[in-house]
């Protein structure tokens, strides 16, 4: 009996030692596949890092608990659904085999394979680092450049929109408290489909040549439109207006309505948008980075739908163009952009999308 137990045991240990040896294997293999997407997120993080050390402060990791936090609890959420799902299936065909056995197959030989894990590691890795470069360049904004493009980027909307600002044009339609409430539900919705994005992308088993696309295009997205863009059109947004630029308000209709609907329904735009003005003028808070132009809701809502396009689900594609249109009616309906900061994200999110494409063909795979 004594014999037999050590056996299996040694089978066992023998069996993890092989998978975590493939798994390491796949991880180191993983840095040369993911060299384009690592370039990227290392340039960002120096450019961060002497541009703090340039404007003396520190380097801004507020985001850092929250995405790490936020991944984490995303993943277990989704490797318990697929699991679960797997179950019901079982259930609902009448699998005559052990459930246990198939959902151990599915954990240990496809949520888990060594290709997916080190596909998972180095996606989020590179997110993880990204972001806090990101974060410092985007908190850094105000203080590299003072915002000065909100009044013409105002100007440039009347313009553009025959003599009216876009949310005049909007209110007949959401300016009730009931849609203001709705449109900002569905905002919010953004952060879930952005996230259900990157885990399809990030989370595959195979590193095909779509996932690559996406993960490059995304970051190089956020780099271009916030810390490039968004650096030299310095810009506050409507909410924001009535703080950096004299005279009259062109957007405290807006706001008043925005308040008065919260005070019926939540809207949490309004104090999400008091608190990071609060954050800006201390210099630190929980949610931290003034900046309108461009957008980058609209950014990558545009990125949902070409990836969608690549992926040939149909539904997919349709469903991505009618939440990118409602993301831009709700950056203008909750005041936090200007319409030409919306068209300034699609083109740059449509740039780096064929940007990135055109240079993964260029570089071995």
């Amino acid at each position: 009996m004594s014999t037999t137990y050590d056996s299996l045991t040694q089978q066992v240990a023998a069996v993890a030692g092989f998978r975590l040896k493939r798994t390491a294997q796949a991880i180191l293999a993983g840095f040369r596949s993911h060299a384009s997407l690592y370039s990227l997120v290392l340039a960002t993080y120096a450019i961060a890092l002497l541009q703090s050390i340039w404007l003396g402060v520190p380097l801004s990791l507020g985001l850092v608990e929250i995405v790490s936090g936020t991944t984490f609890i995303f993943l277990f959420l989704i490797i318990g659904l697929w699991l679960a799902g797997d179950l019901v299936r079982m259930w609902w065909t009448g699998y005559a085999g052990s459930p246990a056995q198939a959902l151990r197959v599915r954990l240990l030989d496809d949520i888990l394979a060594p290709s997916r894990v080190a596909n998972t590691v180095h996606a989020f890795m590179a997110n993880g680092v990204f972001f806090v470069g990101f974060m410092t360049i985007k908190k850094n904004i105000p203080i590299a450049i003072p915002f000065g493009w909100d009044e013409s980027l105002m100007q440039l909307d009347r313009a553009m929109h025959f003599g009216l600002l876009p949310h005049e044009f909007l209110a007949p339609l959401f300016g009730s408290p009931l849609a203001i409430f709705l449109v900002n539900v569905n905002y919010n919705v953004w952060f879930l489909v952005l996230t259900a994005f990157f885990f399809w992308q990030g989370f595959r088993r195979h590193d095909t040549a779509l996932r690559q696309q996406y993960l490059l295009a995304y970051l190089m997205t956020w780099l271009v439109g916030t810390c490039i863009a968004g650096t030299l059109l310095s810009s506050a947004g409507p909410c924001f207006y009535g703080f950096i630029v004299d005279g009259p308000n062109p957007y405290s209709a807006l706001m008043e309505q925005l308040k008065q609907a919260n005070d019926i329904y939540p809207v949490w735009a309004v104090p999400t948008q008091a608190t990071l003005w609060q954050s800006h003028l201390a210099g630190h808070g929980d949610i931290e980075g003034v900046s309108a132009m461009p957008s980058m809701h609209v950014g990558t809502t545009i990125l949902f739908i070409l990836c969608a396009m690549r992926s040939g689900h149909r539904w997919l594609v349709w469903f991505s163009a009618i939440f990118a249109f409602s993301i831009f009616i709700g950056s203008i309906v909750l005041g936090w952009h200007y319409a030409v900061d919306g068209y300034a994200g699609a083109l740059i999110a449509l740039a780096c999308w064929k940007l990135s494409g055109w240079w993964l063909k260029r570089v071995p795979a």
